[in-house]
Order: structure tokens, then C-alpha cells, then sequence
């Protein structure tokens, strides 16, 4: 029984251990209540401000309270010197504009373009051209070869008939 009775008083510590917790979180959180309570104590004596003045500047109130916020006429401001202020800086911006170099705006080469947009076209050209010029060989090898056949058969003939006059002679 001896090893209960010990159980016990660890139970007991512990139950008071939490009881302390709870008492010390229950401390926290009035403390915190207390002080949200006197923000928004605060807040309110932000709500507590008086109202702002009213401000008129067009409106002449028929009333001696409101009259009050009455203010003087202005004057125009000067809009010329603003207008030649701006025009003069705009003149500023064109001269720099037409000061920029318009070699360092085109390209290197001149043709780039132009040679971007036609180089399709010009290699269907090449390939027909590279085509007719092989035909044209083509036609003067055939019309060689028949030239040469033709002084072949002449050269065989000359020389046949050489061979026949000097037969005839002897």
C-alpha cells in the first residue's frame, strides 16, 4: 500500500501544478481583456474628435455660423508663363530628338531587308537556271557527238578514197 500512497501524492503535485496553469493563464487573459478594453477606450476618444470645419469657397451660406468658413476669391494663376514653360521644354525634346545619329538607327547593311524578302524567290531562280544551262550542255554534247560521227564517216570516206585513187594508179 505503501507504493500508492506514493502515486497519490505525485497525483496531487500535478493537480496542483495544472490548478496553478490554469490560474495563470486565467491572469493573462483579463490582463489582456483590460488592456483591449482600453484601446478601444483609445479609439474612441478618436471617435470623440470634433467634426472637421466646413470650407466654402463658391458658396456664400445665408447663416452668420456658417459664414465662418467662408474663403477669400482666388486668382487665377498665370497660365501663360506655364504654356511657354511647357513649349519651350517640348522644343528642348524635339532638338535632342533630331540630334540622335541615323546611321546608329539603320541597320549595317542597307539590303538586309530587301534581301530577306527575295532570297526564297531567287533560289527557285538559281534552280531553274542551274536546270536549263545542264540541258544546253546536254544539246551542244548530242550535237558534238553527231559532228563528230559525221567527220568520222567523212574522214573514213576520204581516206577510202584515197585508198581507191591510189589503187586506180598503180
Amino acid at each position: 500500500m505503501g507504493l500508492k500512497e506514493d502515486n497519490v501524492g505525485t497525483l496531487e503535485e500535478a493537480a496542483a501544478k495544472r490548478k496553478a496553469r490554469l490560474q495563470e493563464l486565467k491572469s493573462r487573459k483579463k490582463k489582456n481583456e483590460e488592456d483591449s478594453k482600453e484601446n478601444s477606450d483609445a479609439g474612441d476618444a478618436d471617435e470623440a474628435l470634433p467634426p472637421p470645419k466646413i470650407l466654402f469657397r463658391n458658396y456664400q451660406p445665408e447663416s452668420e455660423i456658417l459664414s465662418e468658413g467662408v474663403l477669400d476669391p482666388t486668382k487665377p494663376a498665370d497660365v501663360d508663363t506655364l504654356v511657354e514653360e511647357q513649349v519651350a521644354d517640348a522644343n528642348k525634346a524635339a532638338k535632342s530628338l533630331q540630334q540622335v545619329e541615323l546611321s546608329s538607327l539603320a541597320p549595317k547593311k542597307i539590303t538586309f531587308d530587301l534581301k530577306r524578302a527575295i532570297e526564297p524567290r531567287l533560289e527557285k531562280l538559281e534552280r531553274a537556271t542551274d536546270r536549263a544551262i545542264a540541258e544546253l550542255i546536254r544539246e551542244r554534247l548530242k550535237e558534238e557527238a553527231a559532228q563528230d560521227k559525221h567527220d568520222l564517216l567523212a574522214a573514213v570516206n576520204a581516206g577510202a578514197a584515197a585508198a581507191a585513187h591510189t589503187d586506180d594508179e598503180d
